[in-house]
């Protein structure tokens, strides 16, 4: 029996930036399950500006499908839940809608403090705008072209010398931020240096309009704190944070990253249009999505004791969080998506890049125009196959562009969710997007999102933990098969493995997979089996004992995949062979569709 103390019926919201989704979760014979959803396009920006509009629409899908009344005639949510089965005991929603912060990070040293900071602000939903280290100058002053002015009798540009840090300071100081990051020196270390940068930072903030001051965060020596609030304290908001580099060879980023993310809540997810009237449904505070999902991976990796690695591919952001028993490190790219983050993706990795994964033939001006339009419908689901394979690629850059610093070694489950998994219905293309742009190696779980609702689900352990526990593992996550990725130095055609796999209820099946080929070995959801590996001479598959790798596994959606194409996955250089290559990749997971 559920507790009492706690909501037995709920609706979960997950606020995208461009669909929003609703599910609605209840206490079905003896356990939390998930019972229906629906979505709707997200209605935070104009001419409605108001998400509750895009929230309702879907809860009415919902209402539809269930024949259960959520709604008042009003549009106001029952709550909770009456007697004769109208309404819910309680409503979650989480969001990652709003545009991300605009943040500068100021410090004295890039290699050290600086660089600790970056990676706390690339772990939050925030973008890097502006940026200036102290040790930037180092006596190295660099020419500086001036503009011709349009009074000047001389046509000739003037050319000056400048210290960098000087530059950084200007550009700093025109440039709209929402924060200000500011770091510098180990606990119990030097403080004048820090100083010095702090009354250059309090120098700008005074010369701007009251109104339009960041908000100041220091996250660097703790010795300093009370000079750095003397000096800068009266002027703007200041908040203090631990040290991102308490000692040169420890770094401590979750105070600055959390106070990131909190400021994300305050300036960002409370002032989403109509948000007001959702909070007015809910027993908790709206959170991002990314804390959500974050939250799911480290719950699947603390409740079976493996090593998960997430990916949440958006339209605006990409999270990914890999979680490693008790350690785990989160990273959430700004602009990098497939809707609006698809101008993003492609600053970031260039169009060649994104052009290599395609199996079809057209000229680079063309694809550039075909991925900038999503940008501008990005709630359409591709409608030829063309679309689809343009999208597919694009994914693919994006899920390796997001993943860049992430280990990808000895996983035991990959998980991706994201507005992907809804526009790919074939799960072929699905697992062989995913093994092209991350390229984990080992054997390991492939899984996708059932409903695209697993994060929201995620959000919903605030208040009812069992609940959401219950339907992350029964409903949320459809696994996609078991994947055998071995790391071999083999020329194509010699032998990476053999392979010995015995159904509970089938014949054995034996075979020889060769290196750069791709396998799929069908065991339907929840067939069981045992498998037996014997990797060749100089083949490293890991978890082998005796040289021999054996276990017992249970199907899936495709089940088991042998991935022999080595890491890197290696493409053939000549344009005609590449996409000959990826088209029979495409073919080998039946991944090839008439569209996405």
């Amino acid at each position: 029996m559920p507790d009492s103390n706690k909501p037995e019926s709920l609706l979960v919201a997950d606020i995208g930036s461009v669909t929003t989704k609703v599910g609605l979760v209840d206490f079905v014979g003896s356990d939390f399950r998930f019972v229906a959803a629906g979505s709707s396009i997200t209605t935070a920006d104009s001419p409605t500006s108001d998400v509750t509009v895009g929230v309702r629409a879907a809860i009415q899908q919902i209402e539809a499908r269930t024949e259960r009344r959520l709604l008042s005639g009003e549009g106001q949510l029952i709550s909770p839940e009456r007697p004769g089965g109208q309404g819910v005991d309680a409503f979650v929603a989480i969001t990652s809608a709003p545009l991300p912060l605009r943040v500068a990070v100021v410090g004295l040293s890039r290699d050290v403090s600086w660089a600790s900071a970056m990676r706390a602000v690339e772990a939050s939903h925030a973008t890097v705008v502006a940026q200036l280290a102290l040790d930037d100058a180092g006596g190295r002053w660099i020419p500086v072209e001036r503009k011709v002015d349009e009074f000047s009798d001389s046509k000739k540009p003037t050319v000056s010398m400048q210290d960098p840090a000087v530059i950084a300071a200007e550009s700093l100081a025109s440039t709209p931020v929402d924060v200000i990051v500011l770091v510098g020196g180990i606990d119990g270390g030097a403080t004048t240096p820090l100083y010095d940068i702090t009354n250059l930072i309090a120098s700008i903030q005074a010369s701007r309009d009251e109104n339009a001051r960041p908000i100041i965060v220091f996250a660097g020596n703790s010795e300093a704190r009370p000079q750095i609030a003397n000096r800068i304290g009266n002027l703007t908001e200041l908040r203090v944070v631990e040290n991102v580099r308490p000692t040169l060879d420890r770094e401590n980023l979750f105070p600055l990253e959390r106070e990131l993310e909190n400021i994300y809540v305050e300036k960002k997810v409370n002032w989403l249009p109509g948000l007001t009237a959702l909070t007015q449904w809910t027993p908790t505070t709206v959170t991002s999505t990314a804390r959500a999902f974050e939250n799911v991976v480290r719950f699947l990796a603390r409740r079976h004791n493996i090593n998960v690695l997430g990916i949440d591919l958006g339209g605006a952001w990409t999270t990914v969080v890999s979680a490693r028993k008790n350690a785990y490190a989160s990273f959430v790219r700004a602009n990098l998506g497939l809707g609006q983050g698809i101008e993003g993706l492609i600053r970031r990795a260039g169009i060649g890049r994104l052009m290599q994964w395609l199996p079809l033939e057209c000229t680079a001006e063309e694809a550039q125009v075909r991925w900038l339009n999503q940008t501008y419908r990005p709630w359409a689901i591709p409608s030829t196959r063309d679309d689809a394979h343009l999208m597919q690629a694009a994914a693919r850059m994006a899920l390796a562009t997001a993943a860049r610093d992430v280990d990808v070694t000895d996983v035991d489950l990959v998980l991706l969710t994201g507005g992907i998994c809804t526009h790919i219905d074939n799960f072929g293309a699905l697992a062989l997007l995913v093994l092209d742009a991350l390229q984990p190696s080992g054997i390991f779980t492939l899984a996708t999102d059932s409903f695209g609702l697993v994060s929201a689900f995620g959000g919903m352990a605030a208040v009812n933990p069992e609940a959401a526990a219950s339907v992350i593992e029964r409903d949320g996550l459809v696994t996609l098969g078991t994947v055998i990725a071995p790391l071999s130095n083999n020329r194509d055609g010699q032998v990476d493995v053999r392979v010995r796999v015995k159904p509970v209820d089938a014949g054995m099946i034996e075979l020889e997979v060769q290196h750069g080929s791709l396998e799929l070995i069908p065991l339907t959801q929840e067939q069981k089996a045992s498998i037996e590996i014997r990797p060749t001479r100089g083949v490293e598959l890991g978890r082998t004992k005796g040289g021999i790798f054996k276990a017992e596994v249970e199907g899936g959606a495709l089940g088991l995949i042998i991935d022999a194409r080595g890491r890197p996955v290696n493409l053939p250089s000549a344009p005609e062979a590449r996409r000959t290559q990826v088209q029979k990749w495409y073919w080998d997971l039946g991944g090839e569709v008439a569209n996405g």
